[in-house]
């Protein structure tokens, strides 16, 4: 579709097979976004690529993305509309005060979105992620940043504990990992799909471990957790950019941010962007602290709420930031491939290492149940921006709590209002809510990263316009072919 003379060469699902221009993937974890970018090669679509690089960030990135976590991807197709896939926690499991641990919403989650848009076999999109399980790997540098800052949690759980550190310290890059009971699972998930886990024997079994454990799931809640696709959200004026809706509000924050500044941005002083976006940003809080209920979800209708008139009037306008709670566990996917096919995913288990515990007979981390306030997919961000309602011109998302939407909206700012180089918008200063504050450590610009992809004349096109970046403050990786 691209016109570039790009052609599959040897058998769909074969690395390798086609040539020229693939697509890009960048993802917090390195190995997450060079399985999408295998995958890529093997002539699957951004969902397959997608797909893939989440089931590795499960792996790679445990305590950011455990399996049984939650997360929200958008998706364009090139036919003028953002879908939102909701991967989160169920009413089954919520609905119960006494309830420990969440409903697992990512593995439905993306089986329903390899089964929309997916074009290899379901068997063969995940399989890399159970070959780097069982075969192992060393680990990389940003598991290994994401052990020692969550040491004190992983220590506190023997099973964990022993499978993510040596000698009682947390693993460091390079040292070889291999992960046989995440790969089983990962078998059970490739050969008879997440079904097996939420209504099969398989997760009979998970569930009565998990009661043996303390935790009160039960095979019914499993069952209930089924994902939703819905629309998306588009804000902006020059180039429309689409987020989700509540409950990730973490992605409406983006928006709000990103459509006060979008028309003032270009003519704003450098030096004096940082305090336009932290006034903007403030402002913003206060105005969702308005129309977010305690469950996360909107009490207004989010065209009144999300309004330009409304959103303009956010610019600069300072005050306070409205109190808001923080929990900067998570992690984030962009993908976009050949055919003009983008996803921009956003993950959490809530907390590090999810419920930070994995009980005998169980081999997966599972995320805490939510509360609608710290434990929630409050700041789960991601978008996509459009040119002309069709072509992709922006693919990011961004983790780090609540820091991490003012990140995002910053990229998107300076890339898409002021045409800068995606590199250099990635490096741009950060502005740190009073809610990130304390996860800060010391660091001007917190620990909000933001993982992107730009093309800046439009991924259909000039797909070699497209420019693939992770966030320098990370140990991400970007990948993309030209």
């Amino acid at each position: 579709m691209l016109g570039l003379g790009a052609k599959d060469d040897g058998p769909p699902g074969a690395v390798g097979s086609v040539r020229g221009f693939l697509g890009g993937a960048v993802a917090d974890e390195p190995r997450a976004a060079l399985i999408a970018r295998d995958i890529l090669s093997a002539g699957g679509s951004a969902a397959d690529a997608a797909v893939a690089g989440t089931f590795a960030l499960a792996a790679g990135s445990p305590a950011n993305v455990p399996l049984g976590g939650a997360g929200m991807c958008l998706v364009a197709t090139g036919s003028g509309r953002v879908r939102t896939v909701e991967m989160l926690p169920f009413p089954a499991v919520a609905a119960r005060p006494d309830s420990t641990v969440a409903t697992p919403g990512i593995p439905r989650g993306l089986f329903a979105l390899h089964a929309r848009h997916g074009r290899l076999r379901w068997e063969q999109v995940l399989a890399p992620a159970e070959n780097l399980a069982r075969i192992g790997a060393p680990a990389s540098r940003a598991m290994s940043i994401e052990l020692a800052r969550h040491w004190d949690v992983a220590s506190a759980d023997p099973r964990l504990a022993a499978q993510f550190g040596r000698d009682g310290r947390p693993l460091t890059e390079g040292t070889p990992l291999v992960q046989p009971s995440l790969a089983a699972v990962l078998g059970v998930l490739r050969q008879r799909g997440p079904g097996e886990l939420h209504s099969g024997a398989f997760g009979r079994q998970i569930a009565a471990a998990m009661r043996a454990a303390g935790h009160d799931l039960r095979i019914e809640d499993m069952a209930a957790g089924v994902p939703q696709f819905g629309p998306s959200f588009r804000v902006g004026e020059g180039v429309d950019l689409f987020v989700g809706a509540t409950p990730a509000i973490g992605a409406l924050a983006t928006g709000q941010v990103f459509a006060a500044l979008e028309t003032r941005w270009r003519a704003t002083p450098a030096d004096a962007r940082p305090a336009l976006l932290a006034s903007t940003a403030a402002a913003a809080s206060r105005d969702r602290a308005g129309w977010v209920g305690t469950d996360l979800s909107n009490t207004q209708p989010l065209g009144e709420a999300m309004a330009p008139a409304r959103l303009r009037a956010l610019a600069g306008a300072g005050g306070e930031w409205a109190p808001e709670s923080d929990v900067p566990a998570g992690a984030g996917f962009a993908v976009v491939d050949r055919n003009g096919m983008a996803v921009a995913c956003s993950f959490t288990g809530y907390r590090p290492f999810g419920i930070g515990r994995m009980p005998e007979g169980v081999d997966m981390l599972f995320a805490p149940a939510p509360d609608g306030a710290g434990v929630s997919p409050r700041w789960l961000a991601a978008a996509i921006g459009l040119r002309e309602r069709r072509d992709v011109v922006f693919a990011g998302t961004a983790s780090g709590g609540a820091a991490a939407p003012v990140a995002l909206a910053r990229t998107a700012l300076d890339t898409l209002a002021d045409a800068q180089p995606l590199d250099r918008a990635l490096a741009a200063s950060r502005t740190v809510p009073p809610a990130a504050a304390a996860a800060a450590s010391g660091t001007p610009d917190g620990i909000a990263r933001v993982q992107a992809i730009v093309c800046r004349d439009g991924l259909v096109e000039a797909p070699q316009s497209c420019r693939v970046e992770a966030d320098p403050r990370g140990a991400g990786l970007g990948i993309g072919t030209q």
